[in-house]
Order: C-alpha cells, then sequence, then structure tokens
C-alpha cells in the first residue's frame, strides 16, 4: 500500500435494466477503472458513531473500510484503489493489502476529498494523455459498507457501462439506486430488530439510493453543488428540503431541480393514503425527468442505475444502525451471497 501524493433475456424496461442478468449485457468499460473511496473523518462529533470515524468500525471481525476494500480488490473491473481520510490509521486498517491501494490524506469537506483523490488518480496516469485521463470514469463509493462484494461492484460497473455507450455525449455520473424489493428482506421481523430506510417515490418504483456510483467528474459543470446535494441527501423534514430548495435556486436549472425535491418529498408524504393525487405525482416522476432534473442542475448527462444488491444501500448511519449490522451481518451477508449466486 502507498500513500499518494496529495496534489497530485433482454428489452430493457424503464429503469434501463436488461432482463436478463448483468453478465448478459456488455463486459463493462474497455478498461479497468480506479476506484475511490470516501473515508474522511467527519468535524462534527455528533456524525461520529460510538466517537469513530466510520471508517474504523468492526463488524464481522473486520473494519469497514476493510470489507469495502477487499471487495474491490476482489472486483476484475477495478483497477488502482485510492481510499481518502486520515491516512495514519488507514494506513493501520489496510496493513497488507496490495500496492495497487493507496491511502489520500483527507483535505476538509467531502467534494474536497473525493478531488484529492480524483488527483491523486490522475496523477498515477500521468503518461496517458490529459484529455483521455480527465474524462475517463472512476468508481465512488462510501467506506461503510459491510453488506458488499467484488461481484456485486463489479454488477454495477457492467450496467453503468450499458448505459454509457455514446462516445460523444458520456454519462457524467451513474447513480445506484435500490428497489424496496432489494431491501425489504432487511426490515424487522417481529423482536428481531432491522433497519428501514425513507424511499423517493418514483414511476418505476419505490426508490432509495445505494452508495455505489461511477463518474466522470471534469464532465459535470457544477461539481460545486454535489457537496450540497450530498449535505442535505437524507431530506427526512422539510428544513432540509427547503434549504435545498434554496440551495437549488441559485445553480443553472435550479428551478426545475427545486420543483423535483418538493414534488418529490410531496409524493412520498401522500404514498400513505395513496389517492389520487399520489398516482398523479408518481406517475409523473419519471426516470427521464430525474435524470434530466439532475442532469440540468450538476450540468453533466446522469443516469439511474438500478442495482439488485439491496446491501448497497445500508450503510451505518447512526449507532442504531451499527447495533443492527453488527447483530444481523453473518444473516444478511449470506442473503447478498444468494445475490451473487443468482445473476
Amino acid at each position: 500500500m502507498t500513500q499518494s501524493d496529495e496534489k497530485g433475456t433482454a428489452c430493457k424496461n424503464e429503469t434501463g435494466i436488461a432482463a436478463g442478468t448483468a453478465a448478459e449485457m456488455r463486459v463493462g468499460y474497455p478498461l479497468k477503472i480506479d476506484a475511490i473511496v470516501l473515508a474522511g473523518t467527519h468535524r462534527n462529533p455528533k456524525r461520529l458513531i460510538t466517537g469513530k470515524n466510520k471508517a474504523f468500525l468492526e463488524i464481522g471481525g473486520r473494519p469497514l473500510i476493510r470489507h469495502v476494500v477487499d471487495a474491490l480488490l476482489d472486483a476484475s473491473g477495478i483497477d488502482e484503489i485510492f481510499v481518502v481520510g486520515p491516512v495514519e490509521q488507514l494506513n493501520m486498517a489496510l496493513a497488507g493489502v496490495p500496492s495497487r491501494v493507496h491511502t489520500v490524506r483527507q483535505e476538509g469537506k467531502m467534494l474536497t476529498n473525493t478531488w484529492a483523490a480524483i488527483y491523486a488518480s490522475e496523477s498515477r496516469h500521468s503518461n496517458k494523455p490529459v484529455e483521455q485521463v480527465h474524462h475517463r470514469p472512476l468508481l465512488i463509493i462510501s467506506c461503510d459498507l459491510p453488506l458488499i462484494s467484488g461481484k456485486s461492484v463489479d454488477d454495477f460497473i457492467v450496467r453503468s457501462a450499458a448505459m454509457d455507450t455514446d462516445p460523444h455525449h458520456p454519462v457524467a455520473m451513474a447513480v445506484g439506486v435500490v428497489e424496496e424489493g432489494g431491501v425489504n428482506m432487511f426490515y424487522p421481523e417481529g423482536d428481531i430488530p432491522g433497519i428501514i430506510r425513507p424511499y423517493v417515490e418514483l414511476s418505476f418504483g419505490r426508490m432509495r439510493l445505494a452508495n455505489i456510483y461511477v463518474a466522470r467528474p471534469r464532465n459535470l459543470a457544477h461539481q460545486d453543488f454535489l457537496q450540497t446535494g450530498f449535505t442535505f441527501r437524507k431530506a427526512v423534514d422539510w428544513r432540509n428540503v427547503v434549504l435545498l430548495g434554496f440551495k437549488f435556486l441559485r445553480q443553472p436549472g435550479g428551478w426545475g431541480a427545486a420543483w423535483l425535491t418538493l414534488r418529490l418529498q410531496l409524493t412520498l408524504m401522500l404514498s400513505r393514503g395513496r389517492g389520487w393525487m399520489y398516482r398523479k405525482l408518481r406517475s409523473g416522476n419519471t426516470k427521464a425527468w430525474v435524470e434530466k432534473s439532475v442532469g440540468d442542475v450538476l450540468g453533466g448527462k446522469v443516469r439511474i442505475i438500478t442495482t439488485p444488491y439491496g446491501g448497497l444501500s445500508l450503510d451505518v448511519d447512526d449507532e442504531e444502525d451499527y447495533r443492527v449490522l453488527k447483530q444481523r451481518y453473518k444473516e444478511w451477508i449470506s442473503i447478498h451471497n444468494e445475490t451473487d449466486n443468482s445473476l
């Protein structure tokens, strides 16, 4: 491990997923892609779990960062791996990993850290034409995913590549989402604890964000907005929704994106009654509209990629998540492995 220079059957449905398995689609991108793992320590002590950076919490006998890095090492579509965070702790947690894993010193907020890792990745390819280096796809993933495997990573890469076929207008960001059916096996069962996440009500299903992306960051014209979107991505109450709405309004395409945010929140609020207003709003929340609205505000082509691996949406948000994931890890990782075997 090295520490990098800091400067340095088959018709597709509406979700874009073929009816066959990922293996029946394209094999992936022409070349293996680099991976960026976000493992920065949050400056707000309230965002720490049991007083720790989430990357170093242990589940199943390994720190969470090791779960993620081991899966990336096992993925056939991944080349170099760049882990950004507190390098001294990362070096200890990742002791013994191959030299293609690099640690990158954290520099601040999520977006700043991401770019530190992007620059580190680009510096490893400095022998190639700059244009080629700047527009390579990169996998971007969080550090706190105990239910992850190399196959789930490869599956997402294949699905992203299958939606990225126009060389003149490549996808700037492929956003991973999970359908409710891929997550409900992790719900509580009677007295047995589980995890329930909020969903977004779209015309093609009840979806929630996974914690995996394939992106060409330099193809996003409005990169600064990624930090805003990340900060308020939970949108669990109206205060966050209103704050996010005002941020949207100051961006190109912001009015459309603000309406998207408010409309999705309203659809979710009406989902319990499932009346005519809910059905009307939900039917209009199409994949094409969401992709265009998000793409307009980010300044690049966006595609939604549905992954069958529900565990990719189960990051460690708080101490209760950590407790439940520790308790049910063996059972839940076997569910994940069953998904591996079924594709």
